[in-house]
């Protein structure tokens, strides 16, 4: 429990507004419940559930890609509405290439316009009594902790891990996702329904790999040839030492 605090959890924000922000709220609630069922922290601290969150990219699309700036904007909203503490939006040229400069700054901006424009963060848990939001985070919050009891009962998720458990579930969950996408029972927009006919123009960044490696290695070089030899030898025995224990 003394590096309970100490933890932070990552979650990624899809398209299902309400679900996402009450993703948020049962996770909290979850974490605090099993730090006093299993440990009994005396640190107020240890209770708390520090979340960065990251739009999704699997929402966003090579296709008309413009829209991908709305789908980011309502993840971040999600997230922000969630709670999260941090936040990484992500450029709507996400399942394409690299951000350009035009890309990351719409990024940016998104954050910048919901922080400082629109009033969202200055109420916290603005959810809150809504039963349609407090009936949908007590569904999460059993459905999470019943996958908990399905892992405990496989003897932890280490052991989970080892028989491949978790990769089957986001395959099923994964798979069941694209069978409706292809049926078009789920609608994306620019993608199954509403396509645009026309080639949409847009900005890529293209980055040659080889020339990355070839910069990096003269780099290394430069280094090498000017570096303490006998230093970085004493260093690496030191750090080999503490590995095994010897420290």
């Amino acid at each position: 429990v003394a590096i309970a605090g100490r933890f932070s959890f990552f979650f990624g924000i899809g398209m299902n507004f309400y679900m996402e922000i009450a993703k948020l709220r049962a996770a909290r609630r979850l974490w605090a419940d099993l730090m006093k069922k299993h440990f009994d922290p005396k640190k107020k601290n240890s209770l708390l559930l520090r979340t960065h969150t990251q739009t999704s990219g699997y929402s966003l699309t090579a296709q008309d890609p413009y829209n991908n700036i709305v789908r980011t904007t309502i993840e971040a909203m999600s997230a922000v509405m969630g709670g999260t503490q941090s936040l990484h939006t992500n450029s709507y040229d996400e399942a394409i290439a690299l951000p350009t400069e035009l890309s990351a700054r719409i990024s940016r901006n998104t954050q910048l316009i919901l922080q400082n424009e629109t009033g969202i963060p200055k109420v916290v848990d603005p959810w809150a009594g809504s039963y349609f939001m407090e009936n949908l985070t007590n569904e999460l919050y059993a459905s999470a902790m019943q996958i908990i009891e399905e892992v405990e009962a496989q003897g932890g998720m280490a052991k989970c891990i080892e028989s491949g458990w978790p990769k089957l579930k986001i395959e099923e969950a994964a798979a069941k996702k694209q069978a409706r996408l292809d049926a078009g029972i789920d609608i994306l927009v620019g993608v199954n329904k509403w396509e645009v006919n026309d080639d949409v123009k847009y900005e890529t960044r293209n980055i040659s790999s080889e020339e990355v490696r070839q910069s990096q290695l003269s780099k290394l070089s430069v280094v090498k040839s000017s570096r303490d030899q006998s230093a970085v030898d004493a260093a690496l025995a030191e750090l080999t030492e503490a590995v095994g224990g010897g420290a």
